[in-house]
């Protein structure tokens, strides 16, 4: 009976055991699926734009320093997407080829007069006509007049946007040997002048004019090479021409007008934000260059006398018979500018109006 009883627990016992194999085994949970973390995609660092400034100027002068502070304003303002590298004293190009290589693109930005180009288009002439103002407030009043119309030209035929076009100190005849006083110390007179506009006013006056780079003056006078020089006040002081030009006539003789252009098609590519930043500090600059202006024009006459050049005011009567050598200049150069020259001739009467000769 016991062996009965056992075998029937071992059976139990075994049949429970092959019950427990034979199931299903019970499934194991795995963990929840963790969701990535949500961040904003990464983005590409926007890359900086670098516009090169090309200065026919240097950085010494007075004038130089509200551009240096539009360069940096712009880099600033744009968090510095967009960089302006200023080059000067025709270290990227030469002055003579500053508006062509905007057009071009090789470089994207310049500052250059733009009377040379008269040949282009003879409206630039209008910055360079001869003993046209009375005063450098005359001068710097009248052409900001004439700015606007400046910006269309340079858009439709030149390929860039003018951001600013001002005056420059007005341009005097300086000399080695003698000071020019008179129509007759003109003669045989070899000027070195910057365009071929002034080349004819030396030459009307009794001259003659030799066309080269204000880069090239000092050289050119210390060995000799020409007699006399017709710069600006601020060239003068810049390059120390004192020291190998000792005599200036201080008579108005030349205005002159430099631009400040951007590559239209970098200007272009640039968002609607960037444009109107750079025109805003543009704007800054040709007011604070102007304002400059004025005082520098005294300012260097000081400097030069005090370095012992010999500045002569001509007198009024002298300067009158200039005024008629120089006449038939002028009034060829406002017949061919059509309307525009009328409003030359208008602008410059009216100014000289409110600021007589002095001497």
């Amino acid at each position: 009976m016991k062996r009965v009883v056992l075998s029937l627990v071992v059976a139990v016992l075994l049949g429970s055991i092959l019950l427990t194999g034979c199931s299903e085994p019970e499934p194991t949970s795995s963990p929840a699926p963790t969701s990535a973390p949500t961040s904003e995609p990464t983005k590409e660092p926007a890359k900086t734009v670098t516009l090169r400034w090309a200065q026919f100027a240097t950085a010494a002068l007075e004038d130089s320093k509200p551009v240096i502070q539009m360069a940096e304003n712009i880099e600033t303002r744009t968090n510095g997407q967009y960089k302006v590298e200023l080059f000067w004293s025709d270290s990227l190009v030469p002055m003579f080829e500053a508006m062509d290589a905007v057009r071009t693109g090789s470089a994207e930005m310049a500052t250059f007069p733009f009377g040379p180009f008269a040949s282009a288009d003879i409206r630039f002439a209008s910055s360079e006509m001869p003993l046209m103002y009375n005063t450098v407030e005359a001068q710097v009043e009248a052409q900001a007049h004439l700015m606007p119309a400046y910006s269309t030209v340079f858009e439709e035929k030149f390929n860039q946007k003018c951001l600013f076009v001002r005056s420059i100190i007005p341009m005097n005849v300086g000399s080695t040997e003698k000071p020019i006083k008179t129509m007759d110390d003109w003669d045989g007179m070899m000027t070195q002048t910057i365009s071929p506009t002034i080349s004819k006013i030396i030459e009307a006056l009794g001259g003659t004019g030799a066309p080269a780079s204000p880069i090239e003056v000092y050289e050119l006078l210390e060995k000799g090479t020409v007699d006399a020089t017709v710069q600006s006040m601020g060239k003068y002081v810049e390059a120390m021409l004192w020291e190998v030009c000792p005599y200036v006539t201080n008579a108005g003789l030349v205005p002159a007008s430099c631009a400040s252009t951007v590559n239209l098609d970098v200007w272009n590519k640039m968002p609607k934000e960037v444009q109107d930043i750079i025109v805003e500090e543009a704007k800054i600059a040709e007011e604070a260059i102007s304002k400059i202006s004025v005082d520098l024009f005294y300012t260097y006459v000081d400097k030069m006398t005090s370095e012992g050049m010999e500045v002569y005011n001509l007198p009024k009567a002298e300067r009158e018979k200039w005024q008629a050598a120089v006449a038939p200049i002028v009034d060829d150069l406002i017949a061919q500018m059509g309307d525009f020259g009328k409003e030359v001739q208008r602008t410059a009467d009216e100014a000289n109006a409110k600021y007589p000769y002095p001497y």
